[in-house]
Order: C-alpha cells, then structure tokens, then sequence
C-alpha cells in the first residue's frame, strides 16, 4: 500500500513539474509577442505624427518622408486583431496598457480595427495625389480612429508613464 501512495505521489509532483515547467516556458513568448506588439502599435504611432510634422513644413518631403510612413500605417493595420490574440493581456505577466475589454468585448475592437484599415487605405488614396490640404485632413480622420480605439480599450496609465 505504501509504495501505491507513493507512486500516487511521484506521478502527481510529475505532472505538477511538467504543467510548472510548460507555464514558465510559455511566458517568455508571451512577452515577446507584447514586446513585439508594443513596438510596432509606437511605429504606427510614430508614422502618424512623422506624416503630421512634415505636412507643417513649407515644402514637405513626399517620397522620403511622407511616402514610408503611408506605407507603415497601410501595411500593419491590417495585422492589428492578430496582434491581441487571447492571452496576450495583463493576465501573461508582462507589463502591456492592452485592457481585458479588447478580449471581453471582441466583436467591437474588431470594428474599431476595420476602420483602421479603412482609414489607412484612404490615407495611402490621398497620398498618391500630394494634395497637402487634403492630406492633412485624412490624418486627422486616422487621428481619430487611433483615439477611438484607444479611450477604449488602452489604460489610461500609458499617458502617465509617457509623460515620466
């Protein structure tokens, strides 16, 4: 009887040691995957206010300047929802301003995503005729999508550490 409790026990602390070691070595990718997203949201975001000053120019810089960060915010939103995939909040240990509503309330950070894409797919359309005025404008209609989306479902915490 002893060696059946033992054998109980031994099989239980292994399971226990396999479950731990699968969790600790699922969290690194976890926050590399927020690292990775966190880099590439301050990219877009970057792009967005690079496309802003150089419109504040007398003369701006189309194709060095304006054209690739057009490009940036045209070819990542689309990535956006993939970037949030379950698990990847606050839950996976890693510092990220994502709140849980993004998973609790999905359908609508999918809309919120939708007009990302719409919104730097029109953004890229009024590139290509280099009308500053009209440029502007479109900069300020994504602005708005960001801000939409991230009153919603980014902490208000990222404004206080952006500010230290």
């Amino acid at each position: 009887m002893p060696s059946s409790v033992f054998t109980r026990v031994a099989g239980i602390a292994l399971v226990l040691s396999v479950t731990a070691t699968a969790i600790v070595t699922a969290a690194p990718a976890d926050v590399a995957m927020i690292k990775s997203r966190q880099d590439k949201l301050r990219d877009m975001g970057s792009a967005l206010k690079q496309i802003d000053d150089e419109l504040k120019r007398r003369s701006p810089d189309w194709d060095n300047v304006i054209q690739p960060n057009v490009q940036i915010l045209h070819d990542r939103s689309p990535f956006l929802q993939k970037w949030f995939p379950k698990g990847s909040g606050p839950e996976a240990g890693a510092k990220t301003y994502a709140l849980p509503a993004i998973w609790q309330k999905g359908d609508d950070f999918a809309k919120h995503a939708r007009g990302m894409i719409a919104e730097a797919a029109k953004l890229e359309q009024v590139f290509a005729k280099k009308d500053a005025s009209e440029l502007r404008a479109q900069v300020i209609a994504l602005g708005k999508t960001c801000k939409g989306c991230h009153d919603d479902y980014r902490s208000p915490d990222y404004e206080k550490d952006a500010e230290q």
